[in-house]
């Protein structure tokens, strides 16, 4: 039979074990409590990753250049990207690319389509001005926003989805392709047939 003082021995250092097994688990559940509140995903395999709060996923900016680019399509961005890093990503300028009348240091936001044009563009685009000028009507395949705008019944919206049919269908065939755009029916092209021209 073992004597007092062993038995003693053995019931400290099981009250010992007992606490530091209990110790590890508490300060590890606080830990992770802590690290839950101010945790970040870090991306271990790309040093140049930024932080992300755990739970958020990191924003994507999309962006569509299209015109002459050596790569047009669809790029995806962590940040709004300057137009010069578009660009870069679509593989840089053709060597028809009008580059004066390109802004490159403009941030460019979620969803823009950027429209690089070319020298063969820009000189279409001259002759329809001129003709617009001398002719006094709005050319539907050259105007700008706000030359759209001065149309009876084109607000800015309409004016934008104008510019956006044009850059991605082509050229304006006729005055009446206005009407496949949404909002634009027979009302407002009665309206406005008088003061179009393609």
């Amino acid at each position: 039979m073992m004597n007092k003082s062993k038995v003693k021995t053995i019931l400290v250092v099981c009250l010992v074990v007992v606490c530091g097994v209990l110790w590890l688990f508490w300060g590890n559940t606080e830990q992770k409590v802590v690290n839950s509140e101010n945790a970040f995903v870090i991306d271990q395999d790309d040093p140049s990753s930024t932080e992300v709060p755990a739970g958020e996923t990191e924003k994507k900016i999309y962006v569509h250049i299209v015109g002459a680019v050596k790569k047009p399509g669809v790029y995806t961005f962590g940040k709004e990207p300057r137009v010069i890093e578009v660009i870069r990503a679509a593989g840089g300028f053709t060597k028809q690319a009008v580059r004066s009348s390109v802004n490159q240091a403009e941030l460019v936001g979620d969803g823009v389509q950027l429209v690089i044009e070319s020298k063969k563009d820009s000189k279409a685009k001259k002759v329809e001005k001129g003709d617009q000028e001398s002719s006094g009507k709005i050319n539907l395949n050259a105007a700008s926003k706000e030359e759209l705008m001065t149309l009876p019944g084109i607000g800015e919206s309409k004016a934008m989805a104008i510019l956006s049919y044009r850059d991605t269908n082509g050229r304006f065939q006729k005055i009446e392709d206005v009407m496949n755009i949404t909002g634009i029916k027979n009302g407002v092209f009665d309206k406005i047939k008088d003061y179009i021209q393609v």
